[in-house]
Order: C-alpha cells, then structure tokens, then sequence
C-alpha cells in the first residue's frame, strides 16, 4: 500500500482548480512521534506562498476536506506550519488483514510486465580475478534486479564481461614475445594475474611494446588461430572461478546471461562504416573518430571519441556503442540501467549521445547509470592489501565464512561440522552483503568487520535474530497461523507502528525500485525489526488470555517475519530460521 501517495492524491485532490499545484510536490514524511499523528504534510508554507492564499486559509481548506475522507481520523494544524495526519484505525486494521491473507503481498503491478529492463552488472574484466571493487556493482545490481522482477518488470540480466579489450593483446603480447610460449593449457589464473601485471607495466613504459598490444588486440578480434586459442582458454579459466564466486554469493546471473564485449565483434564494421557515411564519424589520422559538442580535454580545445585506431582494435567506445543498439533493437529494451564504476560515466554519457544520433536507440529509452561509491579501509583509503595490492573478492569471502564460523562456535561448541559450514556460510555471506547494501550506493563507506558481524544496529544478523525469534514464536503456537479467524483489532501503539510499517512494505519496494537504492529496504526492514523488538518486549504474545488480542499479534508477528524473510530475499540474502 503507498500510503502517502494515497494522502499526496487526497491533498491534491482538494486544490485541484488550481492549476499552479502541479508545479509543486506535496510533501507528506512519517512522524517520529505516533501521538503527534501518524503522517505529516510538511511543506504548507511553500503551498501557500505558490497558490498566494493566506496560511490560515489554506490550513483550513486542506483539514476540513481530509476530516471528510473516510481513511484520515482527523487532520490538525500543528506550529510552526505543519498539518498532522491521523489514520482511522479501523482503516488500517482492515488493510493488514486483507495483506494476511494475500500470498504476495499484492504488490506487482500489472503494467509493468509491459516494459523490458536490462540490468548490465557485475562486469568483471576476464584477464584477471574479481577483486573487492566488483562486490558493489554485483550485489545492487543483482537486488535491483531481484526487486524489478518482484513488482511485474520483465528483468534481462547482462554480465558485459570485458573478454576482448587490450588487456588480452598485453597478455598475449607478454607471453609470445618477452616469455616466447605458445602454449598456456597448464597455466593457472595467479600465474597469468602475474603475467598481466608486469604486461601492464611495461605497456606503460615501452612504446614498442604498446604497438605490439595493439597488434595482438587486433590479432585476437580478426581471430588468428593462435592468438584466439589462448584467449579462449584465459576467458574459459576466469569464467568457472567467476561462477564459484556467484554461487557463494547467492546472485541470480546464468551463463545466459553472459552477453560479453566479443559477443559484438561482427557488429562493429558495419556500425563504423555507418557512422563515416551518416557524418557521424570522420577518419583522422587513420583513427575514427566521433566529435561530439561539449566534449573537450583539459585544456578547452575540442576533444574526439575514438572508436578504431590507425589500423588497429575497435575500442570500448565502439562495442558499448554496438551493445546500447542490440539492447534496444534485439532486446527491445524500455529501460536500461548500467551499475558500472562511477568513473564510466563520461563514457557511458558520450556512447548515449552517439547512438541517439545515429538513430539506433529511440528518444523514449531510459537509460541510466546508477553510479556507487567505494568501499574504503578505515584511513579512508581503497580497501586494499597492506602491499597496496587491491583484496580479491574470494578472498574476503572466505575471511568472512571463517570470521562467522567462529562467532557460532562462541554461542554453541556442540553444532555439528555440516550445520556449522552451511550456517557460516549463510551468516558470513549475508553479513558481507548486508554491510554494503545497507549503505547508500551513491557515498563511499568504511568497511569495518566489528559492525558488519555485530548483533547490534543495522545489521544482517540483527535481522536475522529478529526473524529466528518470531519463527519461535510461531511454531511453538503448533497450529497453523494462517487458518485464524479473520479478526484483527489494534489495542496499542506500538501495534500501531508496526501495521503501519507492515503497509508501507509495497511503497519502499517501489521507491527502492525507481532510485536503485536497496538501502532503503535495509533502513526499513530494521525499523521494522527495531520495532517488532520493542512489541516483543512489552506485550505477550502465545501467553496472552485474550484470544482477540492473541490473534492480532500473531498475525502481526507473522506478517513481521514474511517481509523480514521478502527484504532479505530482495538483497539476495538467504534466512536462518534458528540462531
């Protein structure tokens, strides 16, 4: 239910003659405080000064109306320039009823399953192990996804893995011509992360080197039989410890899903060749490049995009260019949504302009790049190694498992080998996850192991307790929650709160969903748990001898842990049901 777009309509609804309203937002914000009115409408001045009618005058419109509708209590003025929204109770008493006996809390919408999301996330480069920079583009994309496909969209997942960049052309470069091997089938991915690293360096340093990177790159695009056959067997090697990692993650990317940058290859000459002829690309230097108005180098002079050098590669610009029109055109994609490194986003803004001009996407695509932060070492630096080296990701997962393991161990000596390792796995997974999804993905975060496995604050294991607690409650209840009669009646405040919270699931789902923040079903599902800790603590639940108050907080407990069980589930993190 979205409550406050429900009061925004309602508000709207009573100074419809005034067409100068459209130009404002009403804004309407949950009070702290229950006693002081369960919403708030906040922005009564800015009304008033936009409508040019007198404070007291519009106060007096608004609440007389609202006191009218069948769903607010009352409506009052409260100083300095608020107006206080209390809901009937009856009103939302009936509202969560009618959710406890929905299978999925009514919340899909039905045209959503119109439209076509492409989700491009995770992305790793294939000429080396994911490290702990890929964990946020994987794990907000992949609840991004899990939350779209959960309100009705029809989600495509892409996982642009970079498999056919230079850095191929450096590996190869490096192995034929400074190592002088021909075969790599025995090597492994630390021998060639070696390999790649001093291939980069002396990239950097030695001209001649670079042109031969170039002249590998090429090498591997016009698919030379030897060149490609070790490029195969690079990718092959990093795409098995990439799915080992997945699975440990619990994310929803497939193999089909794997659409990578040589997946574009055939595309690309007919795509530049069309550019060149539409005056979209011009030939200089023997380079093809695109100019594009507003684009200029630090020095203020006009700057080109490059998308094929002289006699050389197709460059990233030419395949994401390529890609943005299979999207559109193959896919038939309404929106797209990149969770690449905030860094991209020149690029992905000059690839956007191009395809628009060259008429390969429509003006009624939405593509958005949904920029994250980093996540930093308690100095407010890259969490890095103390060599400076960046952690692989597999690494810090397994540090977490292992950190978990030993929290269980602390409350329980006696657990068996195998529940210890799929309960650590759970723990230690869903920590890690948790920690970074809880943050908002625009801001960078310090990464701390205390607060992440802490059973205090916004936490997975917060969560987690809290739903173990309620899942107690419910089976030692022995009967089945579900058959109890249809009776439901709200006999204090904090009973209040949490059926108004239990409203507000399907409003956060959506809001989530539209700014591609899943930290905002982290901050609501541990107020929810705040609060249902708070209700446990003060009131009985199975011992209490009313049977109508014992009927509402179990439903209330019941409907509490199906949407701590759906939110963690959005973050891609599987429950416990004992702790």
């Amino acid at each position: 239910m979205k409550i406050k777009s429900i009061l925004k309509k309602l508000i709207k609804t009573i100074l419809i003659q005034k067409k100068s309203l459209v130009k404002i937002k009403i804004r309407i914000q949950k009070n702290k405080n229950i006693k002081n009115g369960h919403y708030q409408l906040n922005n009564l001045f800015q009304i008033s000064s936009l409508l040019k009618i007198s404070l007291k005058k519009l106060t007096k419109k608004i609440t007389k109306n609202m006191n009218l509708n069948k769903i607010i209590q009352k409506s009052v003025f409260s100083k300095p320039c608020f107006i206080n929204i209390f809901l009937k109770i009856n009103w939302i008493e009936k509202k969560v009823n009618k959710i406890f006996y929905t299978k999925k809390f009514n919340i899909k919408n039905k045209k959503n399953k119109k439209k076509i999301v492409v989700i491009d996330y995770s992305s790793p480069n294939m000429a080396k192990s994911m490290h702990v920079g890929h964990l946020r583009s994987t794990i907000i994309g992949d609840s991004t996804a899990r939350i779209m496909e959960f309100i009705g969209y029809k989600v495509i997942r892409a996982n642009h893995i970079g498999d056919f960049g230079n850095q191929f052309g450096m590996i190869i470069a490096y192995l034929k011509e400074i190592k002088k091997i021909k075969k790599i089938k025995k090597m492994s991915i630390s021998k060639l992360e070696k390999i790649y690293c001093k291939a980069k360096k002396l990239n950097s340093q030695n001209q001649l080197f670079y042109k031969k990177t170039n002249k590998y790159t090429s090498k591997i695009q016009e698919k030379n039989k030897s060149c490609y056959k070790i490029w195969k067997y690079i990718v092959k090697l990093n795409l098995k410890k990439n799915e080992k990692i997945y699975k440990l993650l619990n994310i929803t990317l497939k193999k089909k899903d794997i659409v990578g940058e040589s997946f574009y290859q055939k595309m690309l000459p007919k795509i530049t060749s069309d550019l060149i002829k539409k005056n979209i690309a011009v030939i200089k230097n023997k380079n093809i490049i695109i100019f594009l108005k507003n684009t200029k180098n630090r020095k203020g002079k006009k700057m080109g995009v490059i998308i094929k050098k002289n006699n050389g590669p197709f460059l990233y610009s030419a395949i994401d260019i390529a890609c943005l029109k299979y999207r559109y055109k193959n896919l038939k994609a309404n929106i797209i949504l990149y969770y690449v490194d905030s860094r991209q986003k020149q690029h992905l803004s000059q690839v956007y302009q191009i395809s628009k001009k060259a008429g390969y996407i429509s003006n009624k695509l939405k593509v958005k790049h949904h920029i994250f932060g980093m996540m930093l070492s308690g100095k407010n630096r890259p969490f890095q190694t103390r060599s400076g080296n960046t952690i692989k990701l597999s690494k810090l997962l397994k540090e977490s498992i292992i950190r978990a393991k030993n929290l269980i161990l602390k409350k329980d000596k006696t657990i068996n080998s195998k529940k210890l390792n799929t309960l650590s796995k759970i723990i230690g997974i869903g920590a890690i996850k948790y920690s970074d999804l809880s943050k908002n993905r625009i801001t960078n975060y310090i990464f701390n192991w205390k607060n992440t496995l802490s059973f205090e604050g916004n936490t997975s294991l917060y969560i987690q307790y809290t739903y173990t607690r309620i899942q107690s409650i419910l089976k030692n209840y022995k009967k089945n929650v579900l058959k109890l009669k249809k009776f439901f009646h709200i006999s204090n405040n904090l009973e209040t709160t949490l059926s108004i919270q239990i409203l507000e699931f399907k409003e956060t789902i959506y809001k989530a969903s539209k700014k591609g923040q899943p930290h905002l079903i982290c901050l609501y599902i541990y107020k929810l748990a705040s609060n249902y800790s708070k209700f446990y603590e003060k009131y009985k639940i199975l011992k209490e001898k009313n049977k109508n108050k014992k009927i509402t907080r179990l439903k209330i407990s019941f409907l509490t842990s199906k949407i701590l069980k759906k939110g963690l589930n959005l973050l891609g993190i599987k429950v416990i049901k004992k702790m």
